[in-house]
């Protein structure tokens, strides 16, 4: 699955588009990782690890960021956006502990969460930009 940013996600947010494409970039980092690897995952779970928890750890920060924005602009539908942010937070760090807990004799299963979180990433995060902030765009009137 390719994930590149794409100009359609812009929401005109300086701020938030330059977040949005650092997600992109880390979920394609995840993404080639995976491909260049498939086979021998297992050899390099702690690089795998570490972009599993650098995307998580950004996504959260994005994510803060995003809210404190809409909410400085009174955007009416925060609580609901926020609840689609945690609801996304919880699967990462399922994913995350699913990744840490992995043992290390197991490819297949390793193959197969890695395929099943790229695969939900560029899902969600598509369609969250594309529908979710894209509803708040008009209400900012000024950034952070």
């Amino acid at each position: 699955m390719s994930i590149e940013w794409k100009d359609s996600y812009k929401t005109n947010i300086i701020e938030v588009d330059t977040q949005h494409q650092r997600l992109f970039t880390l979920m394609e980092e995840l993404d080639s990782l995976y491909h260049a690897h498939k086979g021998s995952l297992i050899k390099n779970l702690s690089s795998i690890r570490k972009a599993v928890s650098e995307l998580e750890q950004y996504t959260i920060s994005h994510f803060l960021i995003e809210e404190r924005i809409m909410e400085e602009n009174n955007y009416p539908d925060l609580e609901n956006h926020k609840l689609q942010h945690d609801k996304f937070t919880d699967k990462i760090l399922e994913f995350k502990e699913k990744i840490n807990n992995h043992t290390e004799n197991d490819e297949a299963t390793l193959d197969e969460n890695l395929d099943h979180i790229l695969k939900f990433l560029g899902t969600w995060l598509t369609n969250h930009i594309m529908i979710k902030d894209m509803d708040y765009k008009p209400y900012i009137k000024h950034v952070l």
